[in-house]
């Protein structure tokens, strides 16, 4: 019957909101659980994270204001961008940022991935940064923060920690470096870890003249910038 049938599509339509949710939520503990905060010792502590690159457009700039306000930071790279790139992100881990794996090629839809392909994205990954920066990775973020069924698994085969973030910014998303700014400096609290971008894109320009004053700003406050 017509009642029914809309009973079930609103329970079909239910059950999906919640999978969505549990897929794409970075608090959600659904088939693992992922790092969102950072223990601070001492003095309050944030965790700047950059996702995406190495840019050659972006990461250079990146690397440069770090390295002038003396903070560190956490870099979830690409394997391809890597590959293509390999010079900085053996400048990052250098400079004594942790660089972290992003997967190979970054699949859009990587929660859909069969499981073979998966491990391959995690492995090959960790193989290409390693051959560039002599380094293994031990930390992991997946596409957009994505679950997928057997991640803790192939995680669980090359110790990687999964880790997302407590605050996200949107920097990707055409904001003003005041946007960015007070987005940042309004929701930032001890602990957290901050989901930015160095891929280039329409928010690039912001996040980097952003990047400056939100590092004075949150040490002036007492924070200290440490790595996931």
């Amino acid at each position: 019957t017509a009642t029914r049938l809309l009973v079930a599509a609103v329970l079909y339509a239910a059950g999906t909101a919640v999978m969505l949710v549990m897929l794409f939520h970075p608090r959600s503990r659904w088939f693992l659980d992922p790092l969102t905060d950072v223990p601070c010792r001492d003095r309050p502590c944030v965790a700047l994270t950059f996702d995406d690159g190495p840019s050659p457009d972006v990461t250079p700039r990146v690397l440069d204001i770090l390295r002038e306000k003396n903070a560190r930071a956490t870099f979830f790279v690409v394997g391809r961008q890597v590959e293509r790139h390999p010079e900085l992100a053996r400048r990052a881990s250098a400079e004594g940022h942790v660089v972290g794996n992003h997967t190979y090629s970054h699949p859009p839809l990587f929660c859909f991935l069969s499981p073979r392909r998966l491990r391959e994205e995690v492995e090959r990954a960790q193989d290409v940064i390693f051959g560039a920066t002599s380094v293994r990775p031990h930390h992991f973020r997946s596409p957009v923060g994505l679950r997928h069924p057997i991640l803790k698994a192939a995680l669980d085969r090359v110790n990687l920690t999964f880790v997302l973030w407590r605050l996200r910014t949107y920097d990707t998303r055409a904001l003003t470096p005041g946007e960015l700014r007070r987005r940042i400096l309004e929701r930032v609290r001890p602990g957290a870890i901050v989901l930015l971008h160095d891929r280039g894109g329409p928010g690039a320009a912001a996040m980097l003249t952003a990047l400056p004053d939100v590092i004075d700003a949150l040490r002036a406050r007492g924070y200290e910038f440490v790595t996931v």
